[in-house]
């Protein structure tokens, strides 16, 4: 079996998790068993990452004092070519992912809806400005775990800032997403980037097509895998004018100096396994000839922005979204 490389970043994802006493052997056993379908392909792979029987074990005696959100301190940026890392500022001094936007916010209007889709009804949950018309619009892409509640707060802070901001449900053909988690990420992990992409565009479109989003005013970000499928929008979208990823790999980096969106690519300095790519990324974007920036976050790890999971980072997370809605508020204008 060939794994395609959002199904490796996913399965790479979850060993990270195990070997860092986050996820248990049967919950990744679980996972990864559900992306491969295959019980002997599901050993042989968790082997190479050193996921094997005993590997409990052992990261139990090699990794004293590891904790959620610090990975192995062997985990180091390639030298010379990474960008210079992000600093928070006082900028970023007002709280960006603390309560959240309540679903009742009088300045907002939120709730689930759905639309037509290439191959199923789709789901997402739109949050807009309740009385503002002709707002740019963002497409917001969850992580493995599906459309849950972190990501609804996340459209509705867009919202409140002035957005009207769609996050789509990438299980949709699979019904939506499940309370258990798992499922959502294996149907992830199954589903063929092309359909996952065409899905994405499809909300593009459909937030485009709607009287109070300007034209010509559509952005894209997400995260984690959600990340990843940020960038494929923006190397397949001539409409996506911004784009903000979140230590989200790229697939298809030969393509992505085709782009045509201003991209703002964020990274935590601790997330080797993604943050490896961005020289790369950087030379890339620079081909492209749009405005791009590449900002490396210290002390930051993989889904630190996520102020739901344990790898939450508040002054990180905060300066991140700052420099989010300023990147949009530029290139969305």
């Amino acid at each position: 079996m060939d794994l395609n490389a959002h199904q490796r970043y996913l399965i790479e994802e979850f060993a990270d998790e195990y070997h860092e006493r986050r996820l248990s052997r049967r919950d990744l056993l679980k996972r990864v068993l559900l992306i491969t379908g295959s019980v002997p392909f599901t050993a042989s792979i968790l082997a190479t990452l050193g996921c094997g029987p005993g590997s409990e074990q052992a990261a139990a005696t090699t990794s004293p004092g590891a904790t959620a959100s610090e990975p192995p301190a062997t985990a180091t940026l390639p030298p010379a070519a990474t960008p210079a890392p992000a600093t928070p500022t006082q900028a970023a001094a007002r709280p960006a992912t603390g309560p959240g936007v309540s679903p009742t916010d009088p300045a907002i209007q939120a709730g689930d809806i759905r639309f037509d889709g290439p191959a199923s009804a789709l789901l997402a949950y739109l949050a807009r400005p309740r009385d503002a018309a002709r707002v740019p619009g963002v497409l917001v892409i969850h992580e493995n775990r599906g459309l849950n509640d972190h990501i609804r707060d996340v459209a509705r802070r867009y919202a409140k800032e002035g957005f009207a901001a769609l996050a789509i449900d990438l299980v949709s053909r699979a019904g939506g997403t499940r309370p258990e988690a798992n499922e959502n990420t294996g149907f992830l992990g199954r589903s063929s980037p092309d359909d996952l992409i065409a899905d994405s565009l499809a909300g593009l479109a459909h937030l485009r097509a709607q009287p109070y989003v300007a034209a010509g005013a559509l952005g894209v970000t997400g995260f984690c895998l959600g990340g990843g499928y940020t960038w494929e929008a923006a190397i397949a979208s001539a409409d996506v004018r911004a784009a903000v990823p979140y230590y989200g790999t790229v697939r298809l980096m030969e393509q992505l100096s085709r782009t045509r969106a201003a991209i703002l690519a964020i990274y935590g300095a601790t997330d080797q396994r993604v943050t490896s790519q961005a020289p790369r990324v950087e030379e890339q974007l620079k081909a492209s000839g749009r405005p791009y920036e590449v900002k490396i976050y210290p002390g930051a790890g993989h889904a630190f922005f996520n102020d739901t999971g344990a790898n939450y980072q508040p002054a990180a997370a905060s300066d991140a979204w700052v420099s989010t809605l300023d990147w949009f508020r530029r290139h969305l204008a």
